[in-house]
């Protein structure tokens, strides 16, 4: 992504180090189709479109699909939730999972496997077993990159009417030192959700006792989503440190200077809360664009990115880098339409699947043209999407 724009009395040298410098590329390849598999904690749709809306807006180029069949109340054998009608995740696998062809698949189940009580060894069995035959059937039927999750947090200070212990989440710590075992037995690389939601919720709660993202000691809110997708995109390969560009300004005659930049918008959407941010910066710094600006002579200058605020700069903070995109109004506003956009998708596909293609094909002749329709108002939305995505042009305007 390199842009320069020549102005009378503007010389604009550039270098661009890269937003993806890394020993790997990034794990999604051109036509990959990720399907997130789990539980109430995927069927939230929250962690699953933050890793879209990433992706998206940092891979533009890239035609990715992205599929989300959490079922609520789901353990890897069954599902003892009455009201949620749900069969387990082993028993709905080929035909909510294998079927849609899946390159890529990620398993978050064993929040509602010890079913929220003291530990009992013989339902941990149960998960390991259940959990190892999902593996070995997506093996057996798929080419698909398989990562295992651990499951998230409990915090016990909330004491949802539903669980008979307060001490729920020491029981997760055997769970997730299990789905440990099983992804290095079956040689599949582990995504340990579990260990980074419990440090950060208890290094969070030591700045707010009364903070949490679990408000109801389960399912995370996004804070806690927002953890979660920024694991799985570390996992991903995804550069830590986001984008950074070096553009070397001369002033022109009036001492200032414009510099116009293609680079991503900002993610996330929505963004941490205070306690997240001072916990964990590496979620934000994620998605940051820092544009480094050189050449300038020592002294103080007025920077406006895009329509938003003018702030102030020393030559030296400005050579450092500063936060493009969280400095522009506009660039703003346009990531928050998108990741609205990406939303809507995914609940007209929650919609699709669980109101329409589980309980009635095979019911009616005219169910393949609705699921017909369905798709190709999925496919208008994607496109609106795509377009949404692509590189926000940053227009920077430097004063002395």
């Amino acid at each position: 992504m390199r842009s320069v724009v020549f102005r009378p009395a503007l010389l604009i040298l550039f270098t661009i180090a890269s937003a993806y410098a890394q020993t790997r590329d990034f794990a999604l390849r051109d036509g990959d189709r990720v399907i997130f598999f789990g539980d109430s904690i995927t069927e939230q749709r929250l962690y699953t479109t933050y890793v879209e809306h990433y992706v998206l807006t940092r891979y533009p180029d890239r035609r990715i699909t992205f599929i989300n069949v959490g079922w609520s109340g789901d353990r890897v054998t069954g599902n003892g939730c009455q009201p949620c009608n749900g069969v387990g995740g082993l028993a709905r696998l080929e035909r909510d999972v294998i079927n849609r062809r899946p390159t890529v698949v990620t398993l978050l189940f064993g929040m509602n496997d010890g079913e929220y009580k003291d530990f009992d060894p013989a339902l941990l069995e149960v998960y390991e077993d259940g959990l190892t035959a999902i593996i070995r059937e997506l093996k057996e039927k798929t080419r698909a990159r398989i990562y295992v999750m651990t499951p998230t947090v409990y915090d016990g200070t909330r004491r949802p009417s539903w669980s008979h212990t307060d001490r729920y989440n020491e029981v997760l710590d055997r769970y997730s030192e299990a789905a440990k075992r099983i992804a290095a037995r079956e040689g599949l690389p582990v995504i340990d959700l579990h260990e980074a939601t419990t440090s950060a919720l208890r290094e969070a709660k030591q700045i707010n006792a009364s903070y949490s993202f679990v408000p109801d000691g389960v399912h995370p809110e996004a804070d806690g989503q927002l953890l979660m997708a920024a694991e799985i995109l570390r996992a991903w390969e995804a550069s830590p440190d986001g984008m950074e560009l070096t553009r070397s300004v001369a002033l022109d005659a009036d001492g200032s200077a414009i510099v116009n930049v293609n680079a991503p918008l900002p993610w996330p959407s929505p963004a941490p809360s205070k306690e997240m941010q001072q916990v964990r910066p590496a979620i934000e710094k994620l998605g940051q664009v820092r544009l480094r600006i050189v050449g300038l002579p020592a002294g103080h200058y007025s920077v406006r990115v895009d329509d938003g605020e003018a702030m102030q700069f020393s030559a030296q903070e400005l050579e450092r880098g500063i936060p493009i995109n969280a400095l522009s109004k506009a660039a703003r506003e346009r990531t928050d339409k998108l990741a609205s956009l990406i939303r809507r998708r995914a609940d007209l596909f929650f919609l699709r699947w669980r109101q329409i293609e589980v309980p009635l094909a095979g019911q009616y002749r005219s169910v393949p043209r609705i699921l017909s329709a369905f798709d190709e108002f999925d496919a208008e939305i994607t496109a609106q999407e795509r377009t949404l995505a692509q590189p926000h042009r940053y227009r920077i305007n430097i004063t002395r």
